[in-house]
């Protein structure tokens, strides 16, 4: 398991970067209206989170 996440981290690190974008552009969009700014937080905080976690990632041990 470990290997295939770390096989796959410049894809995991990009889909968290689109998640942060995606976050940044609906709450833009969606200023001022209350349950879409959460949810644009919520995307943002999600994805710098899974972000600071793919961008950690050390090669595992065989």
């Amino acid at each position: 398991m470990n290997n295939l996440i770390y096989n796959n981290k410049t894809l995991l690190i990009a889909i968290s970067v689109l998640i942060i974008a995606s976050g940044a552009i609906l709450t833009y969009l969606q200023y001022n209206i209350e349950p879409w700014e959460t949810v644009g937080g919520f995307l943002c905080g999600l994805g710098l989170g899974l972000l600071l976690i793919f961008i950690s990632l050390k090669k595992p041990l065989d």
